[in-house]
């Protein structure tokens, strides 16, 4: 007589074993991600390759004025290779070195600005440039996320003068720019001039000497 062990009914509250029922289809599931992942890296992509250098669209509110002389200058600079980010970035830093310049030229020990220089209509005027006009429209720009930095660098600078915002500095920056290189037509023949960025670079940031004695 073979003995036979009898299974007894577990106690109330008694935890009880439960076995996991795999399927040969969630077993070969995670080779076929793997065999997936493997294959798709080995494809092409498809679309704009990925940037070099992080970018994000910047907000920026410029009158009409400015955007027409924004559009002139990635139309113009677009014969020597320049997309509108590194116009952008262009705008920026001759900006930049232009306050630089002209902070080199001032008597005063950290003084920006002249004396007298209290809001951004007398900055146009010290530039030679006419001011913008007071109606402005929602306009968006790729810029470079270290261009976003430096822009972000001047707007401080000149808030310890007068209140300014993102968006006055890098209209301010477009009119500067476009002073520089359009002829009186407003053409960018200045540009012709040149076989590359590094010779057009060569023009807009080379040394100057600039002295306000009078301020």
């Amino acid at each position: 007589m073979v003995a036979t062990q009898r299974r007894c009914k577990p106690e109330a509250g008694a935890p009880v074993a439960t076995r996991r029922i795999v399927t040969t289809q969630q077993r070969r599931a995670p080779r076929r991600r793997i065999i997936g992942a493997n294959w798709e890296a080995q494809q092409p992509r498809r679309g704009r390759p990925p940037a070099t250098k992080p970018r994000k669209a910047t907000r920026v509110y410029l009158s009409q004025r400015q955007r027409k002389h924004w559009l002139a200058l990635a139309e113009g600079l677009s014969s020597l290779g320049e997309t509108r980010v590194e116009v952008a970035d262009l705008v920026i830093r001759h900006l930049e070195h232009e306050l630089d310049r002209m902070q080199s030229g001032l008597t005063g020990e950290g003084q920006l600005l002249p004396v007298g220089v209290v809001d951004l209509k007398s900055v146009y005027f010290l530039l030679d440039l006419h001011p913008p006009a007071k109606e402005t429209s929602q306009f968006n720009i790729t810029m470079f996320t270290d261009t976003r930095e430096k822009m972000a660098v001047m707007t401080i600078r000149f808030q310890g003068v007068f209140r300014a915002t993102w968006s006055q500095v890098f209209g301010l920056a477009v009119e500067l720019l476009h002073h520089r290189l359009a002829d009186t037509r407003g053409r960018m023949g200045i540009v012709e001039q040149f076989d590359n960025t590094q010779d057009l670079a060569d023009y807009l940031f080379r040394p100057r000497q600039l002295r306000f004695d009078n301020w």
